[in-house]
């Protein structure tokens, strides 16, 4: 929005610095976003289940399964440590011949695409990470809405005061609109409908489980595109 409203060879260079600074900052804080559920110390929030070839555990065994098969094998055992550590363990000791190690279906595998899991339950762990990234976006498609609001008034109140002489300036205020229109309309397009899709796929409301590839593959990617 600043570029728009004063072109780059306007703006001083503490403005060029505190952009910069803030484009990177935003690049940083994204990045860390998305690697925090890659992280070790991370994988009791995000592990949800892990996946065997083998005849014992079928599918996407979670903790529930896990204890049930282990305390059949083994008999009453006490779930003090439910971390995953543990379970792994005493999976490793009911197969002393043989190898048998889950492979982790971790927060991006946890939809059967390695993407973001936007779509998610109440029982999935990362919600909250889900919740935050999706009220983050709430917030910077608003925030993008009321600069337009400002960058439009004050478009209209400089044609204004220029007057019909000056066509130049009516003409860039004009293409400003269009500019920022579009990418407002992009913006809410996209991201307006997935919030809500994915609220009251959290609320279970509807199962919108289906479109999450549709979402994550073609519309969102559309969006940065525009």
């Amino acid at each position: 929005v600043t570029s728009m409203v004063r072109p780059s060879e306007d703006l001083s260079r503490k403005s060029k610095m505190i952009l910069i600074a803030e484009v990177a900052a935003i690049f940083v804080f994204a990045i860390a976003l998305a690697l925090l559920p890659l992280l070790p110390f991370a994988e009791e929030y995000f592990v949800e289940s892990l996946a065997y070839e083998n005849k014992l555990f079928v599918g996407k065994v979670d903790k529930s399964k896990h204890f049930q098969i282990i305390q059949a094998y083994f008999g009453r055992i006490h779930r003090v440590n439910q971390d995953w550590d543990p379970i792994k363990q005493l999976v490793a000791e009911m197969f002393v011949n043989d190898r048998v190690e889950g492979e982790k279906i971790g927060f991006y595998g946890s939809n059967g695409f390695c993407l973001f899991n936007y779509f998610i339950r109440r029982r999935n762990l990362g919600k909250w990470l889900t919740g935050s990234v999706l009220l983050l976006n709430l917030v910077c498609v608003t925030i993008i809405a009321v600069s337009y609001i400002i960058v439009n008034i004050s478009a209209w109140k400089s044609s204004a005061l220029a007057g019909e002489n000056n066509k130049a300036l009516i003409k860039r205020n004009r293409t400003i609109q269009r500019k920022v229109a579009i990418l407002i309309a992009t913006d809410v397009l996209s991201w307006v409908p997935f919030i809500i899709i994915s609220t009251t796929h959290f609320l279970e409301l509807l199962d919108a489980s289906s479109w999450h590839s549709v979402f994550s593959i073609i519309i969102l990617p559309s969006n940065l595109i525009v």
